[in-house]
């Protein structure tokens, strides 16, 4: 029987995810990553926002301080807790200008990055703790991507990173559950037209 409250799919799916071993959860993560970088989406954006990988989640440190390398835009959200708003910041250093921020998750420091207008990025890496095969998505509660997405960066293409069993068959969303245009995984790519520009 399918469950449908999406409090116990969310715990469901992020205690499988928290079972990776480290080993599986290095591997899963690059095969997610390649296929990331393959998407023309990605290619071709100028200016995208990622998220800094915490506990079980994709691993995307590699990734970051990959572009940093090769000297491409990495744009980074700074949580406020207080009035929980993504406030997205470009970073050049992953040694320098980076710090421990809300949640424990690591984020640019203000006083040594610049901000970056919301309306100048174009594509938008997601974190989530269940997507369904629609591109729907679930976070961890605190609605920080949905307001974001839909307030700041409404016209960003979206592109969830998760792992195959993060992917179901299609989960129950509320109207201010945000898509995703493409779900990346380590095992495929869902891509999704149905969201409307704004």
């Amino acid at each position: 029987m399918t469950i449908l409250n999406p409090q116990k799919i969310r715990s469901s799916i992020l205690k499988k995810r928290d079972s990776l071993s480290p080993e599986e959860l290095v591997e899963r993560s690059c095969r997610a990553t390649v296929l990331l970088k393959g998407l023309d989406v990605y290619q071709a954006s100028k200016k995208p926002m990622f998220y800094v990988s915490f506990r079980s989640e994709v691993i995307t440190h590699f990734l970051l301080q990959e572009r940093l390398k090769q000297g491409l835009c990495v744009v980074l959200p700074e949580t406020d807790i207080g009035t929980k708003k993504l406030r997205p910041r470009l970073i050049k250093d992953w040694g320098k200008d980076l710090r421990t921020g809300a949640y424990g998750i690591l984020e640019p420091d203000p006083e040594k990055t610049v901000p970056v207008e919301p309306s100048s990025i174009d594509l938008v890496v997601v974190p989530g703790s269940v997507f369904d095969k629609k591109c729907g998505r679930y976070g961890y509660g605190g609605g920080y991507y949905d307001r974001f997405l839909s307030m700041k960066a409404p016209r960003a293409s979206r592109v969830g990173l998760a792992f195959s069993f993060q992917v179901l068959d299609e989960i129950p969303l509320k109207s201010h559950d945000e898509k995703m245009d493409i779900v990346v995984t380590d095992k495929g790519t869902s891509v999704c037209t149905a969201r409307r520009r704004i």
